[in-house]
């Protein structure tokens, strides 16, 4: 009986390890989601369309409103980032909501970004966009957008 207790005790403590090191690997990989999404936050508010396209993957789908589905890196790259184009509009990000599968592969990102520009009147406008991000962490630990889907509030 003593040896019962004692196994039942190493396997407790080794799945209170297990669990341990789990929550660990996915706070990591939920910090590396957070840089992730923060870095592209900035390349876009820098209006830096390479470093943009750098963060989606090479099968990323996107669905902008009111448009055709843009499906695949080559089609991402050749797509017109209105916001990144036009040098009279200026984003700020906001990631509002992170968070990352058990398996830490696959997370999500939920941003609020607030885009000015000047009016037809010449006077300020601006518009508030929810931008939903599905991420993959690729084989290096970087993660990629998979895919990518906003729309405005208004």
């Amino acid at each position: 009986m003593k040896h019962g207790w004692t196994l039942a005790a190493l396997a407790l403590a080794v799945m209170n390890g297990c669990t341990q090191e789990s929550a660990q690997s996915l706070e990591t990989a939920m910090a590396a989601l957070r840089d992730a999404a923060d870095g592209y936050h900035e390349a876009a508010s820098a209006k830096d369309r390479d470093a943009v396209v750098a963060f989606y993957a090479d099968d990323a789908v996107m669905i902008p409103p009111n448009a055709e589905r843009v499906e695949g890196i080559d089609e991402v790259r050749n797509y017109r980032f209105g916001f990144i184009e036009n040098l009279s509009i200026e984003t700020q990000f906001e990631t509002i909501r992170t968070d990352v599968s058990t398996g830490g592969d696959l997370g999500w990102t939920l941003a609020i970004v607030e885009v000015t520009f000047a009016g037809p009147d010449g006077e300020p406008a601006g518009d508030r966009i929810r931008d939903f991000h599905v991420w993959k962490r690729q084989a290096d630990g970087s993660w990629k957008v998979i895919v990518d889907v906003w729309n405005s509030e208004t």
